[in-house]
């Protein structure tokens, strides 16, 4: 090998990347710093892909040009000291080969190992999600049959006829709220949606946010009013409870009140045969499932549900 050859030529290649380089990021300074916008979009990914592989080139022919001046500097130290040529074996050349060989099998087979392991563990990691969320969700379901006879007569009444605070209920709604968070698994949180007696206004949401102390100390309600929801699938869903029938959920719904990528579950809450009000649970933060409440984690693994398979009413 002509390692005097070899230096000179990756010294030249080195400068001209260095060269080309400097011009490239110049150009990229200009246009991304300086806002001067003088390359098109597809230009400006092409330089900057350029500057990236122009950079890792670079920096490993210098490693190269050291190696190589380093090799000279030794053959010109062994020439200087007339030390004898060292001359290797056809048998160590061939098993120098054939530890090469071995090596980059065993490296391609470790790479190979790492990949399979990390995709099986990814399917397990998937599975495990997907049955602590069927887990919950199902507890969801259990937690609104039991939590809509908890509704009494005059909240009922309050509920249908908008008269909470005329019947001195908002109270007893409150108390009702804080207890489903403390009193079920996995700390659901509960929301209420209604008919508003407000026009233009069709629905209002009565949440535990909803109820607050005035100057005088006593509760107040103020319900979030909804003319409509931001998307037809959620107002879609809305109405037909309020028809007392489910709608087929097939795409995950994160929506006002629905929000299908949490465990979650609903019912309808009925006065004499007609549905007056929705009650909907929803998993809380205080979950044992800590995952479940980070939503890059639930979206991650694609993890949603298609509402409750039967319509709870009282």
């Amino acid at each position: 090998m002509n390692h005097r050859f070899l230096l000179r030529l990756v010294t030249n290649l080195a400068v001209f990347l260095l060269a080309f380089s400097c011009f490239g990021i110049v150009l990229w300074v200009i246009d991304e710093f300086l806002q001067w916008d003088i390359l098109p979009d597809a230009w400006s990914l092409i330089i900057r892909a350029l500057l990236v592989a122009g950079g890792i080139i670079t920096f490993v022919m210098v490693v190269m040009n050291l190696l190589l001046a380093l090799a000279l500097l030794a053959e010109s130290s062994a020439s200087r000291a007339r030390l004898p040529d060292y001359a290797v074996s056809t048998r160590l050349k061939r098993r120098v080969r054939q530890s090469i060989v071995v090596v980059l099998v065993a490296i391609a087979l470790t790479i190979g190992g790492l990949q399979v392991t990390n995709q099986l563990r990814a399917r397990a990691a998937a599975q495990d999600a997907q049955v602590q969320f069927t887990q919950i969700q199902t507890e969801m379901d259990r937690s609104v049959e039991q939590v809509i006879p908890l509704f009494t007569e005059p909240i009922l009444d309050g509920l249908a006829n908008n008269t909470l605070a005329e019947n001195g209920q908002i109270s007893n709604l409150a108390k009702l709220l804080e207890s489903v968070q403390t009193s079920f698994p996995n700390a659901p949180t509960m929301i209420i949606v209604a008919r508003a007696d407000q026009v233009p206004f069709r629905y209002a949401r009565i949440d535990s946010n909803r109820i607050d102390v005035n100057s005088q100390g006593r509760l107040t309600l103020t319900p979030q009013l909804y003319a409509t929801f931001p998307t037809e699938t959620e107002t879609q869903i809305i109405e037909r409870l309020f028809e007392e029938q489910l709608s087929e959920i097939t795409d995950p719904i994160a929506g006002q009140v629905i929000n299908t990528r949490i465990p979650s579950s609903w019912g309808v809450l009925k006065q004499d045969e007609n549905a007056i009000a929705i009650v909907y649970l929803q998993q809380g933060n205080s979950s044992n499932f800590n995952n479940l409440n980070n939503r890059e984690y639930r979206e991650s693994y694609g993890l949603y549900h298609t509402g409750p398979e039967q319509l709870f009413t009282n």
